[in-house]
């Protein structure tokens, strides 16, 4: 029995530990026209959602290659005019969605759609059928073959888009009486699980202990979620370079980069005290982790061959891995982003100074981050009754004000 939902090109075995191991496969078809990409483990004990993540930049990087490749025979199926199947390949290569979609949500969007059009229904495959046969009833039919789940509000979402994208390119295609039949899917209520957060001192007592078990890349990794804000996809991609650490054009900041969202950002690690001239370290805690990460490659995070770890989950469960090894229950990278975000909140920060560090987009991205922690209820019930404490730091003017109002 399959243990979970199977991605394309993928496989598993029980292992003599009595584990579960899943594998990627490239088809013989692409194998013999040269494609370089030919077979990788995937992990073991995946759950659904780990197993598509790790599979999509394997499935990724092989449509990547069939594109580049140029052989017709290898291309996607573009015969059916007007089928759901050829709208898909037509909007993945059509210019609304290569503008519009960033490069690091793009197999997923395919992932998605590729599940849509191999979703079967009473009346056959989904990806057979005609664009102008999808009404809102079978809108709401595929909706329900995936049911009241993450990927079934993904897949609302993603056609919803495709359709209002193409519509204007190909008006006759689509339906007069409902244009968009995606509008009228009504989704079901989930109780939506929250992610946790670790604090600053869990953080930091898994890179010290990582970096005691000669690990020191995994400790850098941590402190790079949770005082940098970075995904960890971005960590393992290698969008924190050694060379963007105090370089020669900037030797007082870190210079990182979110993939997601294509944003550079700049955060100044010390600054000259006005008052005292004194230098004023503001990650010196980070900044020693940092010392101690060996430079195995070109990443601050990478492999001790000089590799990067990927797009894919091998990075979080080596984390997973060294936290079990240190009995710190529940640890991961996405938990130390968090408790970054949650950080930033329990300091005061406005949202916009907040945005500024995480380097969001929109408001409504920012705010699903910060958990509502007890020090956040605390400070927001003393404000209420004006019981919150004057800043620590008064700059000059303020203590004089402070005085003659006295």
């Amino acid at each position: 029995m399959i243990p979970v939902a199977m991605p394309q090109y993928t496989s598993f075995k029980k292992l003599a530990s009595g584990a579960t191991g899943y594998y990627w496969t490239c088809p013989t078809l692409y194998r013999k026209a040269g494609c370089p990409y030919l077979s990788a483990a995937l992990g073991t004990n995946l759950s659904e959602k780990e197993l598509y993540e790790a599979a999509g930049v394997w499935n990724a990087r092989l449509e990547e290659w069939r594109r580049d490749n140029g052989n017709a025979r290898l291309e996607p199926d573009m015969s059916r005019y007007g089928t759901v199947e050829w709208l898909v390949n037509a909007y993945l290569k059509h210019s609304s969605f290569l503008e519009r979609v960033a490069e690091f949500s793009r197999p997923d969007y395919k992932r998605v759609l590729d599940r849509v059009c191999d979703t079967k229904l009473e009346k056959g495959r989904v990806g057979d059928a005609k664009v102008a046969n999808i009404a809102v009833s079978t809108a709401e039919k595929i909706y329900e073959a995936f049911g009241g789940t993450r990927m079934g509000e993904k897949v609302v979402t993603y056609c919803k888009a495709m359709w209002k994208r193409m519509k204007p390119h190909h008006p006759e295609l689509f339906r007069t009486d409902t244009p968009n039949p995606w509008e009228g899917v009504t989704l079901k209520r989930r109780v939506k699980s929250k992610k946790g957060h670790v604090d600053r001192e869990t953080v930091y007592a898994f890179a010290n202990g990582a970096i005691e078990h000669g690990r020191g890349e995994l400790a850098a990794a941590a402190v790079l979620a949770f005082e940098w804000l970075m995904r960890p996809s971005s960590i393992g991609a290698g969008y924190a370079p050694w060379t963007g650490y105090r370089a020669s054009d900037h030797p007082d900041k870190i210079r990182l980069k979110h993939r997601k969202n294509d944003e550079l950002a700049l955060h100044p690690l010390e600054y000259l005290d006005e008052e005292s001239s004194e230098l004023v370290k503001l990650y010196e805690e980070a900044e020693q982790v940092l010392a101690q990460t060996p430079r195995y490659g070109t990443s601050i995070v990478c492999k001790k061959n000089g590799q990067l770890f990927g797009d894919g989950t091998f990075l979080a469960h080596e984390v997973r891995e060294m936290a079990d090894k240190l009995e710190i229950c529940g640890f991961s990278l996405d938990k130390c982003r968090h408790g970054g975000m949650t950080e930033l909140e329990e300091s005061g920060l406005t949202e916009g100074q907040g945005r500024v560090l995480s380097k969001h987009k929109t408001a409504a991205a920012y705010r699903g981050y910060a958990k509502e922690t007890e020090k956040r209820v605390l400070e927001a019930t003393k404000k209420r009754f004006g019981h919150s404490e004057q800043p620590k730091n008064l700059s000059k003017n303020n203590v004089r004000k402070i005085k003659e109002n006295g």
